[in-house]
């Protein structure tokens, strides 16, 4: 897997989106169960699924957005992955996607830094995006569901010590307007 996703992200094979992609479809179906099954929210379930009860993604999720990328690195690369990543879910599942953080600064890749140094480095690095949120707030989808939490899948890529994610979460939480619930999907972990 990690060769996999270093030939995408490093190496410019974009042709392994779709794949790298439909590796993520498993994921995120067990990861609404599970959620359905810990909120009791069964007023997510497709009882007219033919292969018995599904989750209608669509109805659990309000917004995908995923980890932001610097310039730098966006420019050396050519994409974001995790945008990607998310954009594939929002595709497949129709979830709509917004894009909710910024990166206020370029860091230098997290692969070669210890835990301590991860954690240090992702403190203030992410800001909201006022626009993504506007967009989130006034999305049709809101209006019948004003009254519960906004339940949030946040993409990344790679799990490792869970600074990016961890620093992600602090931002949305301290400038969303009202309850929010953020789960985290990413693609592999080290």
């Amino acid at each position: 897997m990690q060769e996999l996703l270093a030939r995408y992200k490093y190496r410019g094979e974009e042709k392994l989106e779709l794949y790298l992609g439909a590796m993520l479809f498993p994921s995120i179906e067990r990861l609404s169960c599970d959620v359905v099954n810990r909120l009791g929210i069964w007023n997510v379930i497709d009882s007219k699924s033919m292969k018995g009860k599904k989750v209608n993604l669509d109805t659990l999720w309000d917004a995908i957005t995923y980890v932001p990328v610097s310039v730098e690195r966006a420019e050396e690369r050519g994409f974001n992955q995790s945008e990607r990543l998310a954009a594939a879910i929002s595709n497949k599942y129709g979830i709509p996607l917004f894009h909710l953080l910024l990166r206020k600064k370029h860091s230098v890749k997290q692969s070669f830094k210890t835990r301590s140094e991860r954690l240090k480095d992702m403190q203030n690095i992410f800001m909201v995006d006022p626009e993504g949120w506007r967009e989130l707030f006034n999305h049709p989808s809101r209006e019948f569901r004003e009254m519960r939490a906004i339940r949030l899948l946040l993409i990344d890529d790679i799990y490792t010590t869970g600074s990016t994610i961890q620093a992600c979460s602090k931002e949305l939480y301290t400038c969303s307007y009202g309850k929010i619930e953020i789960y985290a999907l990413t693609w592999a972990r080290s």
